[in-house]
């Protein structure tokens, strides 16, 4: 038999075998069980977290004609087994990158009116669903707000900011989560035990979880990319590091010593021999920084950084946290520059020689900039302290600004935000600082995704940090309002008033190129009027 990579041979086939999304399947197996299925689900998140296979999974136990009490497909029936054959007439699963225009839609839409050939309902699962071109989605959007009574719509994205708002409001949206770490370790262990492999160090599940970033199909690509250089299924820090282009524990640990002691030589002789055995220089870079961020977040847990191999504790004797802040800033912002550089390699070693010498460079600078960052000795013993300038005055923000803001890290959030708006202006000189946002009736699936624990409390920990407030002092809350109050209030969305803008814009433009002299000119040439204009996204 072909070998068949590991992301493939694991795909969950029980709701129960799904790694990190139970309350997505969860949810789901309730629907089926009170038999009160939407017409169209979307489902989001980021590249390997089970949207396509979950979608799969979820048309088995639709269509399944044997279903387990848990509401699990049986697998056995010939419903299962024509979506695993991919033989099925009664579902079809379309890659919306490849198969974007509305031609292809257009012929979706006309095998949706046939009645199933078997069982009552037809599942379409459309991929990558932000890839449609405008056009097919304008041809789409009647059979989602009308379909047939036996179709059922499964849209997948990793990008719900691209897709129209008509879209997003005729469906069920489901927001799937990165993967913690812990739950991406206990499957790998799982896949180990029953494949028959080997970790030499028990660390390195936990490596191959983080590079993985959350996602169960990464992290499985990763673990088959090392595998094929590890021999007799046994997986050890070398054959990782070798298959991913990685520097080993013990080289990285060198390095980071080195910086934090202020040994240039050292730091520069590791680095030129990691570059020498052909190192990826960005993967080196993050590990660089993930090295720093372990420190910082574990500086109160000796035993922790010791047992990870991070650094030695007492190296950070005489290192302050705002120190550590500062080397983890630096090079965050110059590491980011230095990969797009003509000569990354070289620029990368003067950086980290510049954070080595932090000492030695700041402190001829602190008498000018008065800023302490925290003391230190330079190795001839003479005591010397890091600098960095004043704060800025803190800024009066806004709550578009604050959206903005939030659109860069977390666009699906605030996407949602935007179908609601502020109850009361914000005041930042108030403590605690309020904010109260509403959403109208039809924004309900809005509000409850906002509302969700663990979104609510990343809207809050950044709403702290965008007004730079503490999050004690920072009161957040949402509200649904009735019909009568959006009426009272004269409420209006953000998209709504969004959209009123851009409406108004339009229209000083059009005016604007009706009142140009040489338009004038043109009609009295022609002894005619300009009957419709046509205006491009943007102005030049």
């Amino acid at each position: 038999m072909a070998y068949q990579v590991l992301a493939r041979k694991w795909r969950p086939k029980q709701f129960d075998e799904v790694v990190g999304q139970a309350h997505v399947t969860r949810t789901l197996q309730n629907a089926i069980k009170q038999d009160k299925l939407a017409h169209a689900y979307l489902f989001t998140g980021t590249r390997g977290v089970g949207k396509t296979s979950i979608a799969r999974l979820f048309a088995k136990a639709i269509r399944c004609e044997n279903r387990k009490p848990d509401f699990n497909p049986c697998l056995a029936c010939p419903a299962c087994k024509d979506i695993d054959s991919g033989s099925s007439m009664d579902y079809s699963e379309i890659d919306g990158a490849s198969n974007n225009s509305v031609d292809d839609v257009r012929a979706l839409i006309e095998n949706v009116q046939y009645l199933p050939t078997r069982g009552r309902r037809k599942v379409y699962v459309i991929d990558e669903v932000h890839m449609l071109s405008v056009a097919a989605f304008n041809a789409l959007l009647k059979t989602l707000e009308e379909p047939p009574e036996h179709a059922i719509f499964i849209l997948a994205t990793t990008d719900p900011h691209k897709l129209l708002g008509t879209v997003i409001s005729r469906c069920q949206r489901y927001d799937f989560k990165n993967v913690p770490v812990d739950s991406l370790v206990r499957h790998l262990e799982v896949i180990a035990k029953a494949e028959g492999i080997t970790f030499l160090q028990p660390r390195l599940p936990v490596k191959l979880a983080e590079l993985g970033k959350g996602s169960v199909r990464d992290t499985l690509s990763i673990f088959d990319q090392v595998l094929g250089l590890s021999e007799n299924n046994t997986v050890s820090e070398e054959s990782l590091t070798l298959a991913l282009g990685m520097a080993g524990t013990s080289a990285l640990k060198t390095l980071l010593t080195a910086v934090l002691v202020g040994d240039v030589k050292a730091a520069s002789s590791v680095y030129r021999q990691l570059v020498d055995e052909n190192i990826d220089l960005k993967k080196l870079c993050d590990q660089i920084l993930d090295g720093f961020f372990r420190m910082i977040d574990r500086i109160d847990d000796q035993a922790a950084l010791a047992q990870e191999g991070v650094i030695d504790p007492q190296t950070l004797w005489d290192i302050t946290v705002a120190e550590l802040f500062w080397i983890y800033e630096t090079l965050v912002k110059d590491f980011t520059w230095a990969m797009s550089s003509l000569n990354p390699d070289k620029v990368i070693l003067v950086l980290l020689q510049k954070v080595t010498l932090r000492r030695t460079i700041l402190s001829g600078v602190d008498r000018k900039l008065g800023e302490v960052l925290g003391p230190g000795k330079s190795e001839a013993g003479v005591t010397t302290a890091a600098v960095l300038p004043t704060a800025p005055a803190k800024k009066v923000r806004t709550w578009s600004e604050f959206l903005g803001y939030l659109r860069q890290s977390s666009p699906a959030t605030a996407a949602n935000l935007e179908h609601g708006n502020l109850l009361a202006a914000i005041d930042t000189n108030s403590v605690p600082l309020s904010i109260h946002v509403g959403f109208p009736p039809e924004a309900a699936v809005f509000k409850e995704y906002v509302d969700d624990r663990d979104v609510f409390s990343k809207v809050k920990n950044h709403l702290a940090d965008f007004f730079e407030t503490d999050i004690e002092k920072l009161s957040f809350r949402t509200q649904l309002l009735s019909l009568e109050e959006t009426k009272d209030k004269n409420f209006k969305t953000k998209v709504e008033l969004d959209d009123e803008a851009l409406r108004t814009r339009e229209e000083a433009r059009r005016q604007r190129i009706l009142s140009d002299p040489f338009v004038k000119e043109a009609e009295r040439l022609f002894n005619a009027k300009i009957d419709k204009i046509i205006l491009k996204d943007q102005e030049n």
